[in-house]
């Protein structure tokens, strides 16, 4: 049988680091009522609130576990990223067209629906043959979105930690039960979501014990010409840290 994919796209915008990160999470469950079932849990009333990046997370426990959540969440879905500069913001709906046809899927596995966040525009890209594609979604309504939206942002977070623009810690005890000291946000957000970024192709050599190799091809990476050589640079030294088979902790 067939497997059906959904897919829920958003973007995260960083001036500073001139950089657009978009975020393709693709799913063939039901994602969305798991977000829905995430907000209630979580206190918040999904026909009102939804999760944003922007929220405000220093003193608000109930965001941190919504945000916790969908971490949780996407760890069943794969992900598949497009970066571009802030200039091509016009164009991000062509770079998904692009991303989408380079999606490392098993043979058999259709793209039934692409949501798009509000504020992308259309262009003439040709987007999966057969697949419905829906501009201009209300996150509210179609909650995958708000996984994108997460996505994005705990993405462009790495970059901006590898571009030296941020460089947060967080305690060790919320990887690794009982540690002491700090551990770098970027590599817990690389830790949250590094399977979901991974496809199914392998690279490097076996390990010295014969396993298959550790190292596993992007689910799918899109990265524009019109990026600086720096943002280009930061997505290449990340690109392996993301896609880690195996290994406790990424070392660039």
């Amino acid at each position: 049988m067939d497997t059906v994919l959904e897919v829920f796209v958003d973007e995260s915008i960083h001036v500073r680091g001139d950089f657009i990160v978009v975020a393709a999470v693709c799913s063939d469950s039901d994602v969305q009522q798991e977000v829905v079932q995430a907000l209630l849990d979580c206190g918040f009333d999904p026909a009102r609130d939804e999760f944003k990046s922007s929220m405000k997370m220093n003193g608000n426990p109930a965001a941190q576990e919504l945000r916790q959540r969908l971490q949780i969440i996407l760890n069943d879905c794969k992900i598949g990223v497009a970066v571009c500069p802030t200039s091509e913001r016009a164009k991000i709906v062509t770079h998904v067209a692009a991303l989408l046809s380079n999606l490392d899927v098993p043979p058999g596995t259709h793209i039934a629906t692409v949501h798009l966040d509000e504020g992308m525009r259309r262009t003439n890209a040709k987007m999966p043959a057969d697949a419905t594609v829906r501009l201009g979604c209300d996150s509210k309504l179609v909650a995958g979105i708000q996984l994108a939206d997460c996505a994005a942002h705990l993405i462009s977070t790495m970059l901006l930690e590898e571009l030296g623009l941020i460089s947060k810690t967080v305690a060790a005890s919320t990887v690794y039960e009982e540690q002491e000291g700090e551990i770098a946000l970027a590599w817990t957000l690389w830790a949250t979501v590094r399977y979901a970024l991974s496809g199914r192709k392998s690279i490097g050599e076996s390990d010295e014990y014969g396993l298959p190799e550790p190292m596993l091809n992007p689910f799918g990476l899109v990265v524009s010409d019109a990026c600086s050589d720096a943002v280009k640079a930061a997505v290449e030294s990340k690109r392996c840290s993301w896609t880690t088979a195996h290994g406790d902790q990424a070392h660039d």
